[in-house]
């Protein structure tokens, strides 16, 4: 049989083979790109959320310095400074989201999310980054290296996560390396660049809360310790 001719009827099954192959493609990848969508629902929802607690955390971070200056004072302005470069950062990147999103009249139909020309024409411009793309990357490296300077040696673990979680560097691909920006969004549907943005927005969330965290804990473990040495002394 190999080699010979098909008969009509083996080319029509091997015709339908081929389209039930494509159909289950479709199939697989309009549930991908639902599944980016309803990440993206949820990553922004728990944004949201962590950014109600970390506005609290700020509040009652400022009061403490109000009472207490000589031991939240110092805290409470690092922490502003962080917090001002996290609203400048987070607000950029939701504008870009907007424009990403600007032409499409249902946000929720994700299926329809499927090209990679609008994320592609954003970035890119034939081998080169656009404008655009160049200012994205300066607000990483910006928000990466100020906060990491604010925090300085205090704070080695979360400068740590800062450096790894906002690194543009090269990516290692399997024949070499490959500028980061197109690593990680050139040839993606529009969705997927879209929950990656948000992803970066809830990065920014999580230092922010790392760094109250440790701010108002390290403070009282610091307190409870000065009071166990001041009761052994007496």
């Amino acid at each position: 049989m190999a080699g010979g001719k098909l008969s009509p009827r083996q080319k029509m099954i091997n015709l339908m083979y081929l389209v039930f192959i494509a159909m289950l493609a479709m199939n697989m990848s309009k549930q991908v790109l639902s599944a980016f969508g309803f990440m993206n629902e949820k990553l922004t929802d728990a944004n949201a959320t962590s950014e109600t607690r970390n506005d609290a955390t700020y509040a009652s971070l400022a009061t403490k310095a109000a009472d207490q200056p000589d031991k939240y004072k110092v805290h409470n302005q690092k922490a502003q400074q962080v917090q001002a470069l996290s609203i400048d950062f987070t607000n950029h990147i939701e504008k870009m989201k907007s424009t990403l999103l600007e032409d499409i009249e249902d946000p929720t139909n994700y299926e329809s999310m499927d090209s990679e020309d609008k994320g592609n024409t954003y970035f890119f411009k034939g081998d080169n980054v656009t404008p655009e793309g160049q200012a994205f990357i300066d607000k990483i490296n910006n928000y990466r290296t100020k906060v990491a300077e604010l925090l300085g040696e205090d704070y080695k673990d979360i400068v740590t996560n800062v450096n790894k979680r906002f690194d543009t560097s090269d990516q290692k691909i399997e024949d070499g390396t490959q500028p980061w920006i197109n690593n990680r969004y050139e040839g993606f549907p529009l969705i997927s660049t879209i929950t990656n943005l948000s992803q970066m927005q809830a990065d920014v969330k999580a230092t922010e809360n790392e760094m109250l965290t440790s701010m108002v804990q390290g403070q009282l473990e610091s307190d409870v310790s000065m009071t166990h040495y001041t009761t052994i002394l007496v």
